[in-house]
């Protein structure tokens, strides 16, 4: 109707665009859900960048790993994330409970205690 009156887009274009702004803003995918009786169609947009999920993933990896060897250097968790050394140290500076005991080349990585 809006389109008769030279004031709306073609039906359907926007949804293409959402999902493209989504991508390009590295956010997490639109979901679309469609329901019947009464007919509905949802569509669930999210604030989250795919990489927050992916560090918080790799948190938990890291944790996981940690519980079971107790401490471990950065070119080990590097290569359990398959991430490069930088970006494992990132990680690792962002994860609130493991600590670093060492500096440099003698750095390892444990889970902290509990006080």
């Amino acid at each position: 109707m809006f389109n008769l009156i030279n004031i709306g887009e073609h039906a359907g274009s926007g949804v293409p665009n959402i999902f493209h702004v989504w991508e390009d803003e590295g956010w997490e995918e639109p979901y679309i859900k469609e329901s019947f009786d009464p007919d509905r169609t949802s569509l669930t947009l999210k604030f989250i960048k795919k990489q927050a999920i992916k560090t918080n993933r790799n948190q938990e990896k890291i944790r996981l790993y940690l519980q079971g060897h107790k401490t471990a250097k950065t070119r080990d968790i590097a290569e359990l994330l398959g991430l490069s050394m930088a970006r494992t140290r990132e990680i690792l500076a962002a994860t609130d409970d493991v600590e670093a005991i060492g500096k440099n080349k003698a750095r390892t990585y444990r889970l902290r205690k509990e006080k």
